[in-house]
């Protein structure tokens, strides 16, 4: 496969400082900025923010936007833009992964909403990452390209998967990734080696384990192949489809707020920042209505003020 975006090296004081410029510049319409995780390697680790914001702005998509605010120079921490969670919406964050979170900003207005490890949560989050990482293994493999952070990225990420995996699907567990994964971000920089082989690494390895996965997800959703899998894993997560493993109340219940998230997400402005995979919930996600000559003009004029900062900043 052709490799491209490869992770260049960086330290724990540029996200620090990226962290920091981007809630100084969007403070005055957050009620909190947070940053998510750490960055345990520094150059192969995405910067993970989450901001919460009622603000009501026709520009809220640039103003919140890290790739349009900060400069171009940290633009490489981030894979994507900052997570968003709409002011009327923090029960959501108990259906999430974000244990870990250090406020940056503004009031600590999510230090009542812990993500929840209830059986029935896990279930849906585990059929929530199963519908991500099938999407991204079959886009990978028919595009035939790996862009190389967000492949160590999503490999990465695939250690939460099989934790919980290890949970309740025990014979979908992988007990050898952790460690083989590690092995690879610790020799990623090394002098001696090559990084583009290094991403082809964590994508085979990443490969590998999902289609074990993939296989046992299969059997236990009885499905014939990964698409029809996907489609039961979304019906059981949005309540059509009752199953063993855990509630359809609690799986409606979780997929209506999940729902009135993304009509919020939408109704601030916002074209990014979704907390859930779209792969999971493709009748969830809302756009906002299409401006493209008012997005051209507040693209070019926030473009024009980051170039300003930076000149001034030398």
């Amino acid at each position: 496969m052709n490799v491209v975006d490869i992770p260049q090296p960086a330290g724990h004081a540029l996200y620090a400082e990226a962290a920091a410029r981007y809630a100084a510049l969007v403070r005055s319409r957050a009620v909190a900025v947070y940053t998510l995780g750490r960055a345990a390697y520094p150059g192969l680790t995405e910067s993970r923010l989450l901001v919460v914001t009622d603000h009501v702005g026709m520009d809220n998509r640039f103003f919140f936007s890290a790739l349009h605010r900060l400069p171009e120079r940290l633009h490489r921490l981030f894979l994507r833009e900052p997570f968003v969670l709409p002011g009327w919406s923090l029960r959501v964050m108990r259906y999430t992964r974000h244990y870990e979170r250090q406020l940056l900003a503004g009031r600590d207005v999510l230090h009542a909403y812990k993500p929840s490890d209830d059986r029935d949560e896990r279930w849906c989050r585990l059929l929530e990452s199963y519908c991500a990482y099938a999407a991204f293994a079959e886009q990978t493999r028919r595009s035939q390209l790996l862009r190389g952070r967000e492949t160590l990225a999503t490999a990465s990420a695939l250690r939460s998967l099989l934790a919980e995996a290890a949970h309740i699907v025990p014979e979908a567990a992988d007990d050898n990734y952790v460690n083989a994964f590690e092995a690879i971000r610790r020799a990623f920089f090394d002098e001696q080696g090559d990084p583009v082989e290094r991403v082809r690494d964590a994508w085979e390895l990443f490969a590998g384990s999902f289609d074990r996965f993939d296989r046992a997800m299969r059997e236990r959703l009885n499905a014939d192949g990964t698409g029809q899998a996907v489609a039961a894993a979304r019906a059981r997560l949005s309540g059509d489809e009752a199953c063993e493993d855990f509630g359809r109340e609690y799986a409606f219940t979780r997929s209506r707020d999940i729902a009135g998230y993304h009509h919020e997400l939408a109704s601030l402005g916002f074209t990014f920042g979704d907390l859930f995979p779209a792969a999971a919930h493709p009748r969830a996600v809302r756009t906002p209505a299409a401006a493209p000559i008012l997005d051209r003009l507040l693209r070019n004029a926030y473009l024009v003020h980051r170039r300003i900062m930076e000149y001034a900043a030398g």
